[in-house]
């Protein structure tokens, strides 16, 4: 979230956002709230009790639609998105001005008449109301982008409204290479595995996973990383695919290794407790807070695999035992890789830290009480934190709650777009340990 900076205070600012698996990206201004799910982007002005001053026109809203167009679906053609089935009951309607934008882009403008549910005789002597409305579509190479402007029954568009409306979609930029959706995602990943392990059976399996040769990889966190940079796609996946089949030639002793040879290499790792449903079952687990939960692996230098029960068994190890051996082991990664961060704010008024370098490891050190010290130490007795991924943390002071919104509202975002996602949630940290964060 990248604010622009302008030289006349008077000038609005903006916000940069995002689009449906980073497509595009436009600005908005910081006036306005953005609302955002899967494939749609909902934009209203900000009510009074957000910190916004008072919208003189209040009650109007515009939502965007992103769609990947695949000529085998019509239904997401830009043909099916008429006037008269978004804005029913259309009174007028005309052709209006165009984006400034690449592609094909078309306009229109127009008017509608609103339902009431009342009966038919009382709508004789009391018609609906209208409202006006605006309907851009853009087609630029494989990818669609619907918005529809609506204004509140009864009152029209003004036109500043319109003009903030045309100067954010005007602002959007297209990524130089599109990341295809999911499931043209994972038929380009099966392609990569036959071309690359011809000997072994690929198949696509779950609702977003393959099998390799018998052995399940959800692509979830893969898609993730790859949206950022769709043109890595091999460097992403392969390592991964790489990784299975060496665990496939491990012989009994390698994939059961005996205590000694496994101990220094038991780590915890946080992990969403949403995740860690029936098909991770037979991995040892423990609640924690904030829809996290603690799990276990064993590193392997590039990669880690997760410690199952099984292992527990045959290392006589009690789940309390494994839990002991693996935070003494983070506590030694923490001594030999000290934690980097990044400070801001002054030295007598630290307002937020974050770390400089991203590790499997960042998020899992909020464990250890030697790290909620320091927090402390840093940012004040009581603390917010911040978990939307495995790598990355931020840590926010209570004495400077006004951060906290912005905080909350990044940290979503990461959430919904970084790889290996944890929780969109809010911890804090003080001196009874880390609980779940509750706004008043």
């Amino acid at each position: 979230m990248d604010s622009h900076d302008h030289s006349d205070d008077t000038e609005p600012q903006y916000v940069s956002f995002q689009g449906p698996a980073n497509w595009f990206s436009f600005d908005v201004p910081t006036t306005l709230q953005l609302e955002q799910s899967e494939a749609f982007l909902e934009i209203r002005p900000q009510a009074p009790n957000d910190g916004a001053d008072d919208n003189p026109e209040p009650g109007w809203s515009m939502t965007m639609y992103a769609a990947w167009v695949d000529e085998s679906e019509p239904e997401k053609s830009a043909s099916s998105f008429e006037a008269s089935a978004l804005f029913p009951g259309v009174i007028t309607s005309t052709e209006a001005r165009r984006l400034e934008l690449p592609g094909r882009c078309r306009t229109w403008q127009g008017m509608s008449r609103g339902r009431r549910l009342v009966p038919w005789w009382k709508q004789m002597f009391k018609p609906s109301p209208t409202y006006e409305w605006r309907l851009w579509v853009v087609e630029f190479r494989e990818i669609m982008i619907v918005a529809s402007l609506q204004s509140p029954h009864g009152r029209p568009l003004s036109a500043a409204t319109v003009n903030t409306c045309e100067q954010m979609l005007n602002s959007i930029l297209f990524a130089e290479v599109f990341a295809c959706p999911p499931m043209l995602f994972r038929q380009q990943v099966i392609e990569l595995a036959e071309k690359h392990f011809p000997l072994l059976e690929v198949k696509p399996t779950g609702s977003f996973s393959v099998s390799l040769d018998g052995s399940e990889i959800n692509l979830s966190n893969f898609y993730r990383s790859y949206i950022h940079s769709p043109e890595r796609l091999k460097d992403i996946v392969l390592p991964g695919m790489t990784a299975i089949v060496r665990l496939h030639e491990l012989g009994p002793e390698q994939l059961m290794p005996e205590l000694p040879e496994a101990r220094e290499r038991i780590m915890p790792m946080l992990y969403p407790e949403a995740d860690a449903d029936e098909s991770m079952s037979e991995f040892v687990q423990a609640p924690w807070v904030g829809g996290l939960t603690v799990m276990y692996v064993l590193d392997e230098e590039e990669s880690y695999r997760f410690v199952h029960e099984r292992m527990l068994t045959h290392w006589r190890l009690s789940r309390e035992q494994l839990h002991d051996l693996a935070m003494q082991n983070l506590q030694v990664f923490a001594d030999e890789n000290p934690l980097e961060v990044s400070l801001v704010g002054d030295e007598d008024d630290a307002r937020m830290l974050v770390p400089v370098n991203p590790s499997p490891y960042n998020s899992v050190r909020l464990l250890g009480e030697q790290l909620h010290g320091r927090l402390r130490q840093v940012l004040g007795a009581e603390l917010i934190v911040g978990v939307p991924n495995r790598d990355f943390f931020v840590a926010v002071s209570l004495n400077h709650p006004e951060l906290i919104g912005q905080i909350q509202k990044r940290v979503v975002q990461d959430y919904q777009s970084m790889h290996h996602p944890l929780t969109s949630r809010l911890l804090v940290i003080s001196a009874d340990g880390v609980s779940e964060y509750c706004e008043l």
